[in-house]
């Protein structure tokens, strides 16, 4: 398997445009263009990964390595580079301050999931991941005549044990629909059901993750939300 960065092909089952408001811009996660910048400010930082069902990562190569595999080969997800762009002056690119992404893409059906929220240590408290999430919510959510894709469903998931994350969709709006209970099996040192255990279990030394499921649907767009986030310095353009 080759170590080498990859190159990021766009594969996604939506129509793609780099999304910008007054705080960030969004494109997509290039391996080669953001990847050095994106290790440099997470590798001392294992923790970012705590929630997150994947990571941490033991070098570079490992990471653009399972990026490429879980989630760019997959027309079901996007993965994007939030750039900050309040963070340096107008004659510097802006600086990389995380990642966030589309999951589960499901054109049939109008729906997608936000996800892959991660922002670096140097960025956080800066609302970056508010200014981001609220761009994909804008470009799901928005009907096309509003430059949007016009989704009737946006979920959101995290670990039960997560109240930041939890915390965090609910204040953008997010609905909580339920818990779903074992959802996931994760590493044994991640936070989850570790402490419940059966002799015998296939996945010994694995711990479980019950999560919470929130969702914004057009419905809960048209009605109010939409109005909380498109505040003049989050709205998309």
């Amino acid at each position: 398997m080759s170590t080498q960065p990859l190159e990021l092909e766009i594969n996604f089952a939506f129509p793609w445009r780099d999304l910008e408001n007054d705080r960030v811009k969004l494109v997509p996660f290039n391996p080669s263009q953001h990847g050095p910048e994106y290790w440099a400010g997470s590798k001392d930082h294992p923790e970012l990964y705590d929630y997150l069902p994947w990571g941490p990562f033991p070098t570079l190569s490992a990471l653009l390595v399972y990026l490429d595999a879980r989630f760019h080969r997959s027309s079901q997800c996007l993965v994007l580079a939030v750039l900050d762009k309040t963070a340096t002056s107008e004659s510097e690119p802006p600086a990389l301050a995380g990642l966030v992404g589309f999951l589960h893409a499901d054109p049939a059906n109008l729906s997608v999931e936000v996800g892959v929220l991660v922002c670096l240590p140097a960025f956080q408290r800066r609302r970056v991941t508010y200014a981001a999430v609220a761009l994909l919510l804008q470009y799901a959510l928005n009907l096309p005549a509003d430059g949007g894709l016009g989704l009737r469903r946006v979920q959101y998931q995290a670990n039960v044990g997560n109240d930041r994350s939890v915390a965090f969709a609910t204040k953008m709006g997010f609905r909580l629909e339920g818990i779903t209970r074992w959802q996931r099996v994760l590493d044994g040192h991640k936070p989850g059901n570790g402490a419940k255990r059966r002799e015998g279990d296939p996945r010994a030394g694995s711990v479980g993750r019950d999560t919470a499921i929130l969702s914004i649907c057009w419905d809960d767009w048209e009605d109010g939300k939409r109005a909380a986030i498109c505040l003049p310095e989050y709205t998309m353009y």
